[in-house]
């Protein structure tokens, strides 16, 4: 077993045992059916020499196995005895090898957990990370113990796709009725990255040339509605191979590569060796079907599963634990592939969402380190800031060590661990054995929750022409408000004239809690743009004027600093409760009014610059949840920026009406703000009308949903009509629903009232109950009844899918931000979810770190 037990059903990191055995080679054998699927497998546990025998050791399983059947050395082995609560079963061994050999049954029909073997619209696929493959047959289920596998499926000829994961070895006929494929993986891997898939599909197909000439393979399968959708992922798939060689040097180690789109999944993807499942969502675009964010992220997720074949696959994590030396590597590897298209663009894409959703969950009561001490449940630690904080930590190295060093570091860590599981101090050392001079603090990264904040203080002496940039650093842990150790972090930072001229640019890792850095011959008082590029995941609290910004704002060229410049002049400006209304519309009008002239030079970007901050990072800053005066003064500042700007932003709409990325998002803010003044109230419908794109469609519901046009209701049942048999279509409808700040209780009946309201796939569940649970101008209007709605919701969800309930709950984690007597409501609604006796574990430990 990998963790020892403890009383408070919590898992500690330190408590893990690395396995004693070895399983060189796993057999199974499918016998595929909805109903009642049949399991045998067969294989040869090692025990290590110095291990005293007799052994036992711990062979997962769940209540979802039945009619088991044991054999050890062909001897039949009663199994009642042996099984604990959980269905775990423990082997004790007498002899140093022996052949254990198991049956049993399951159904994925009735697996509505979706982890395991289960089906999705006639499909039968899987899902075992992380520990999903105990809900098949018994076997050691952790990521540490990695086996070759060899895998028969045999099934009725309804089912004539049968695929698993490696390369397809044998194929044929059992009778007239059923079929077999045989499928060998020839690299170890862990149980999380076994696969099958099993249905009537369809698939494109077209092949890679490796670097040494051999070819790969390449399909993508779906169903027969959905295959028309799957190009632009073919593309991206070849588009990803490419690069990882070119960037990295890895190559595809398996001659058949598949990528198969199902309905019903509980995540994005998942990267399987050689056999990728993808959540629709994840795959599908078309221009009637996808925004051109959905085509950016359909591109980012094919890359990042098949980047996971060297970072997660070939070398994965020793447990759950170091979930993030897979997954932050490989979201990195991601970026960077990402980036190479339109860099600065992308790099404000991913701060932004680090900011609407990693920087909360750090500061809230489900914070967790990205290398956590204890887990209450292992699901729960699929959060962003595994991912996309982890993400920023490799970066980390790239900043600190250039890219130069950077390469060379995971050179070795590639070449030194291929084939085994390991953890973050694995990847460290690495980086440290090929570039001495990296930090020894640099692993607090992993081990302190929390977001750091850099105070920042400067002082210019014009008789000596010195200036000084005072550098402190705090990182109070959110839950216990200790302060935790100084961290290394890099600073990009650049000092420019009045005239914005750039002075200086250089990047200086601070190590301790307070350094002063010393400038010498200034002839002025500099402006300065601090963390460039966003060189390090933190805040920075540094009171720049307003004419500082607007040349941040001119003259700054690094894309991240200028934008950051205009964001923070915006926000300045909305919190300053001194200045009127026409005061502050003005001082923002000033600064955005230079941005006109380049939107026509960059339009991508400029689409970037003149679009207010997000609503949740403004309410973010707030005190309490007290969001709905702020979030009228932001919406009376568009409205005024609109009037002020139409003749400009008529003039950007008319200009940019081709078919292009830049050209619809410049022209879709233009809409934005245009869609505000009366007189142009038909525009977004006159939009949607002719559209020929789903980017311009969205575009236009938002723009009539968000300023209630009177004709926006019967636009929306359209839009219902016109895709009502597009599952993915359904979703963004009920997503723009539940999103609009306008909603009431009576559109939430209606809502949960409409025939396609489905709480059984996730998709539908997050898109309907995510969506309005994500609305915070909606529950700070409504309030306890809107919550209490969601927590019902949340407890049916958590019947059917217990991972897709925990992952809704995030509106409850920002219950401490309440106003009164909002906060003791929703206190008790959480509670009644927690002293229920039904819910699972995934949620009651959710809840009990935000009520306790």
């Amino acid at each position: 077993m990998p963790f020892t037990p403890r009383s408070d059903q919590q898992i500690y990191r330190l408590d893990y045992l690395a396995p004693t055995f070895t399983i060189p080679l796993l057999e199974l054998h499918f016998t595929l059916d909805p109903e009642v699927s049949r399991v045998r497998s067969q294989f040869k546990v090692i025990i290590e020499e110095g291990i005293e025998l007799p052994h036992s050791i711990k062979l997962h399983g769940s209540k979802a196995l039945f009619d088991l059947q044991l054999k050890i050395d062909g001897e039949r082995v009663e199994v009642a005895p042996l099984l604990d609560e959980a269905g775990n079963l423990t082997l004790t061994l007498g002899e140093r090898e022996q052949l254990i050999e198991i049956e049993n049954s399951i159904s994925p029909a009735a697996n509505s957990a979706l982890s395991g073997l289960y089906l999705s619209r006639g499909i039968i696929c899987s899902d075992c990370e992380p520990q999903g493959f105990r809900n098949i047959t018994l076997f050691p289920d952790r990521p540490d113990v990695m086996t070759q596998y060899r895998v028969t499926l045999e099934a009725n000829r309804c089912y004539p796709i049968l695929l698993s994961n490696g390369n397809l070895v044998e194929e044929g006929s059992i009778d007239e009725e059923r079929h077999y494929a045989i499928w060998e993986d020839p690299f170890p891997k862990p149980t999380y990255l076994f696969a099958i898939v099993a249905g009537d599909l369809q698939f494109i197909e077209d092949q890679h040339i490796r670097p040494d000439g051999r070819p790969v393979q390449l399909r993508i399968y779906a169903s027969k509605e959905n295959i028309g959708a799957c190009d632009f992922a073919l593309a991206s798939l070849k588009k990803a191979m490419r690069w990882d060689e070119k960037r990295f040097g890895l190559a595809c180690d398996l001659d058949f590569y598949n990528v198969v789109a199902v309905d019903d999944f509980n995540s994005g993807a998942m990267e399987n060796k050689g056999l990728n499942l993808f959540n629709t969502s994840c795959i599908l675009a078309t221009k009637a079907q996808a925004t051109d964010q959905n085509f950016r992220f359909v591109e980012a997720v094919i890359a990042h599963e098949y980047f996971h074949n060297w970072t997660g696959n070939r070398i994965t994590c020793q447990d759950w634990f170091n979930l993030s030396l897979k997954e932050s590597l490989t979201v990195f590897r991601e970026q960077e592939f990402m980036s190479e298209v339109a860099p600065g663009i992308r790099r404000i894409e991913d701060v932004n969402f680090l900011r609407l959703h990693q920087f909360p969950e750090d500061q809230g009561p489900l914070s967790h380190a990205v290398r956590p001490d204890k887990l209450g449940s292992i699901e729960n630690i699929y959060t962003t800031t595994t991912y996309e904080k982890g993400a920023e930590i490799i970066r980390l190295y790239q900043t600190i060590l250039g890219r130069e060093g950077f390469d060379r570091g995971f050179a070795r860590y590639i070449k030194e661990f291929d084939g085994m599981a390991v953890t973050v101090d694995d990847l460290y050392a690495s980086m440290k054995m090929e570039n001495p001079r990296l930090f020894e603090n640099f692993p607090l990264w992993y081990s302190q929750r929390g977001t750091p904040k850099i105070q920042v203080a400067t002082e210019y002496y014009p008789d000596k022409r010195e200036m000084r940039l005072s550098l402190k650093q705090f990182l109070f842990d959110p839950v216990t408000n200790e302060l935790q150790e100084p961290l290394p972090i890099p600073i990009k930072y650049a000092f420019f004239n009045r005239e914005g001229e750039m002075l200086l640019e250089e990047t200086y890792t601070l190590t301790m809690a307070h350094q002063c850095l010393i400038f010498h011959n200034i002839d002025e008082v500099p402006v300065i743009s601090l963390l460039r590029d966003f060189s390090a995941p933190v805040t920075v609290d540094y009171p720049q004027s307003i004419d500082d910004l607007k040349i941040l704002i001119q003259y700054e060229s690094d894309y991240f600093a200028k934008w950051e410049a205009v964001q923070k002049l915006v926000t300045r400006v909305l919190f300053n409760r001194v200045l009127p209304r026409e005061e502050q519309i003005e001082i923002i009008g000033d600064a955005l009014a230079p941005l006109f002239e380049y939107a026509y030079q960059a339009p991508e970007f400029a689409a970037l610059l003149l679009t207010l901050p997000d609503n949740d990072q403004l309410f973010d800053r707030l005190e309490n949840e007290e969001i709905l005066p702020l979030y009228q003064l932001k919406r009376e500042v568009e409205v005024g920026l609109a009037k002020r700007f139409s003749t400009q932003w008529k003039a950007l709409y008319t200009h940019y009406q081709e078919d292009s990325v830049a050209a619809r998002a410049i022209k879709n803010v233009a809409l934005r703000y245009l869609s505000h003044l009366p007189d142009e109230a038909e525009l977004a419908v006159i939009q949607y009308a002719q559209a020929d794109n789903m980017t311009d469609i969205n575009a236009a519901l938002i723009a009539l949903l968000t300023n209630q046009n009177p004709q926006a209701e019967t636009i929306m049942q359209n839009f219902y009509q016109r895709y009502q048999e597009d599952a993915l279509l359904v979703d963004r409808y009920f997503a723009l629903l539940g999103g609009t700040p306008h909603l009431t209780m009576d559109d939430v009946a209606m809502i949960s009232a409409h025939p396609a309201f489905d709480l059984k796939n996730p998709n539908r569940a997050r898109a309907i109950v995510g969506s309005i649970g994500r609305n915070r101008i909606a529950l700070a209007r409504i309030g306890a009844p809107l919550y209490r709605w969601i927590a019902t919701e949340i407890v049916k969800v958590d019947k059917i899918n217990a991972v897709t309930a925990a992952r809704l709950i995030t509106p409850f984690a920002k219950l401490a931000r309440l106003p009164e007597p909002l906060q003791d409501e929703v206190r008790a609604i959480g509670q009644e979810m927690l002293d229920s006796q039904e819910i699972s574990h995934n949620l009651s430990d959710q809840l009990k770190r935000i009520l306790l």
